[in-house]
């Protein structure tokens, strides 16, 4: 973790430098440093998956939940990753479309649950 902090101030120091001669240096600095967060990021991952396995075993009947699980929380992270770096750029209204999209990206994902929980009450109203 201090790793990465470290490097996102490093990136923010020298994009802060940059930014007064060549701004669009600056962009391409915290685009990079961006870049290089999101690898580190992903190879955490593999630690996630590990621990997604261990749960797969114990919950054996329910593992599509956990794969719904998994699906919602990279998509609410691949969304606002992308949509910072818009916003970073100067570029909010890409940024507000993208959001919305990972909005209604999780609404649709999550529809199987939803027709899980209303089925579940029907029968129980019966």
């Amino acid at each position: 973790m201090l790793q990465v902090c470290v490097l996102a101030m490093a990136g923010l120091f020298a994009a802060l430098i940059v930014k007064k001669d060549k701004p669009e240096y600056a962009s391409l600095i915290i685009l990079f440093t961006g870049f290089l967060i999101a690898v580190r990021v992903l190879g955490l991952m593999d630690a996630v998956l590990e621990e997604m396995d261990k749960w797969r075993s114990i919950l054996s009947d329910n593992v599509v939940y956990i794969n719904l699980l998994v699906r919602l929380i990279g998509i609410t992270y691949i969304c606002e990753f992308a949509a910072n770096l818009c916003r970073d750029s100067g570029y909010s209204a890409l940024s507000n479309h993208i959001e919305l999209f990972g909005k209604v990206s999780i609404m649709v994902a999550s529809f199987p649950v939803i027709k899980t929980m209303v089925e579940m009450l029907e029968e129980m109203m019966r």
